[in-house]
């Protein structure tokens, strides 16, 4: 019997370009609450986390409470808003869709784990027909978000797969952290919203600069190789 393997993937920055959808809408919820704006450098570091505990880490320390919540509230507003009216977009980078489809071949399980909420996620896997490709979905919107382990841990539960032939793909340090928390593979990729550096820093195994690195990376990993 083959031995299972899992790969779990984040969505912003790793399968989806939202980078410009993301900072822009962060940016004029800051300004339609009085403040100064956020830069994008300001912004990418905080993507990935619970928009709700990322908001305050953008703002003041004596920032109201009550103020932050309007401003991810203003924000969410904004960001469907802005998805919706055709001038920003939010599609799959070149290269993700073959990438799952040949772990899928591979007979790879696949699963996400984001900071999205449960309704953004949906509208990523229905706008771009991936639904089928995934066995495992998990959010922050049932419990603690990154860098916790919940929901790499949920998702080896959920499937059966053993911690040590699971891999978490992300952009992030939080993803990184996430992954090393739960005691799995962690690779990083450098096309969303950290640099190699942060990705390192943060204790990634690998950081793979393109989808046909990471695919190699990978393929290795599910052949007992460890690359990825």
């Amino acid at each position: 019997m083959t031995e299972l393997k899992l790969a779990l993937f984040d969505l912003d920055g790793t399968l989806v370009d939202s980078r410009a959808l993301i900072a822009e809408s962060m940016d004029e919820a800051f300004r339609k609450n009085g403040l100064a704006g956020c830069s994008y450098d300001q912004v990418r570091q905080i993507v990935g986390i619970e928009l709700f505990e990322a908001i305050p880490m953008l703002l003041p320390e004596d920032y109201p409470a009550e103020g932050a919540v309007k401003i991810g509230n203003d924000f969410r507003e904004i960001f469907v808003r802005n998805r919706s009216d055709g001038t920003h977009a939010e599609g799959l980078y070149a290269g993700a869709r073959e990438i799952l489809e040949t772990l899928d071949g591979e007979g790879w399980l696949l699963g996400v784990a984001t900071g999205k909420p449960r309704r953004g996620l949906d509208h990523i896997l229905q706008a771009h027909d991936l639904s089928g490709l995934f066995v495992t979905l998990h959010t922050s919107c049932t419990g603690p978000g990154k860098p916790n382990p919940r929901m790499v841990l949920e998702a080896i539960n959920a499937t059966g797969v053993e911690a040590a032939r699971t891999i978490m793909i992300g952009d992030s340090s939080h993803d990184i952290l996430m992954a090393r928390n739960a005691d799995v593979r962690a690779a990083g990729v450098t096309w969303g919203f950290h640099t190699a550096d942060e990705l390192s820093a943060a204790g990634a195994h690998s950081v793979h600069e393109d989808f046909a690195c990471l695919q190699r990376g990978l393929t290795a990993f599910g052949e007992g190789r460890s690359a990825a």
